[in-house]
């Protein structure tokens, strides 16, 4: 009998995931108008392949905009749905954005390396403007906790490895599609890049990123050891 023909019994358990959330951002047209007409040109940058983001260019507070207001309640529904109904975290945090700043590219050159969101618990990414070819949001997995053989995932071309094909319990990155009208939220630590899908495409994919930090209510007090009291107790000496 044949390593194929072996009829094993087993059981693999998946465990410790990272949970990506894609949602989709009620009035789109609404703010994607809003936005080009009031907050564009006023974060717009001088671009190139090498500055993608106007967060660069020292202009990381979309959020405190006036005209942005509607547009970053919607996006905080989103982000209280992603920590309350997929993480399963209590209903005791508020919502603070630290940090939203223009993410674009108008070529398959403009990537942006991985990297991750030190200061803040959850970040997003809301697509605005995504043409055709546009460049897609890669996760990383740099732990390869089911790695074997070293490297082997990573270093040597697709040919080279010693993997069959990829599967959910050995697979190092996983692609999301950047979607018009559409936001993908995750916790910041979560390492993660953009990478390209063709060299050349027509336009400008443009989209707003942003960080925020939970921080307990006001009424939660300090009964909590951990996390963030509210800003309220908030001193600066």
């Amino acid at each position: 009998m044949s390593v194929e023909e072996v009829v094993m019994k087993y059981e693999a358990v998946n465990m410790f995931p990272s949970t990506v959330y894609i949602g989709e951002i009620e009035g789109h047209i609404e703010h994607k108008k809003v936005f080009y007409d009031k907050i564009y040109p006023e974060y717009d940058y001088p671009y190139d392949d090498m500055h993608t983001v106007s967060e660069e260019q020292g202009k990381p507070t979309i959020h405190t905009e006036e005209s942005a207001a509607p547009m970053m309640m919607e996006i905080t529904k989103h982000i209280k749905n992603f920590y309350l109904n997929v993480l399963g975290l209590k209903d005791i945090f508020d919502v603070y954005h630290t940090k939203t700043w223009l993410s674009r590219s108008r070529s398959g050159e403009g990537l942006i390396p991985t990297h991750i969101h030190s200061p803040s618990h959850i970040s997003y990414v809301y697509y605005l403007n995504v043409p055709e070819g546009s460049p897609h949001l890669t996760f990383i997995d740099i732990k390869n906790v089911n790695e074997v053989f070293t490297s082997c995932f990573e270093s040597y071309p697709d040919e080279d490895t010693f993997m069959n094909g990829y599967t959910f319990e050995s697979t190092k990155t996983y692609s999301i599609e950047s979607t018009e009208g559409t936001i993908c939220i995750f916790p910041s630590n979560r390492p993660h890049r953009t990478d390209p899908v063709s060299e050349v495409f027509s336009g400008e994919r443009l989209a707003i990123s942003g960080d925020c930090i939970l921080a307990l209510k006001e009424d939660e007090k300090m009964v909590y050891a951990n996390g963030y009291t509210n800003p309220k107790y908030w001193r600066k000496y």
